[in-house]
């Protein structure tokens, strides 16, 4: 029997400090290992569990270039917390990384997000 694998995601666990900063810097590949081309799609970070949805970063606000300027050639990426994203109650919460363009949209990461308490 032959299986057709569409799900790119990889599993990576977060761990945090509440009321802390954090930054994690990001380069998406290609399967080949070259770096993917980000030029004109939206990226999203979400932190969440299955009643709501606590720390929401986009291109807009929290996740930027490696650089600055747009998403580009490069694949790097950097997603930014502030000590008032980490205000929410210590606890194991959900993480998706999401890259979407057009009508196409792909979980990139996904797993445990660990917020310790200070």
């Amino acid at each position: 029997m032959a299986t057709i694998n569409t799900d790119i995601a990889q599993k990576i666990n977060i761990i945090a400090r509440e009321n802390n900063s954090a930054t994690i810097n990001l380069v998406i590949t290609n399967s080949d290992g070259t770096a993917f081309n980000l030029t004109g799609y939206t990226i999203t970070h979400i932190v969440y569990d299955t009643n709501s949805t606590y720390i929401t970063k986009t291109g807009s606000d929290g996740i930027t270039a490696l650089g600055g300027g747009d998403f580009d050639t490069t694949g790097k990426i950097v997603i930014s917390f502030s000590p008032s994203d980490f205000n929410i109650i210590p606890n194991t919460y959900k993480h998706k990384l999401t890259l979407s363009k057009g009508s196409s949209t792909q979980t990139w990461m996904y797993g445990n997000f660990k917020l310790n308490e200070d």
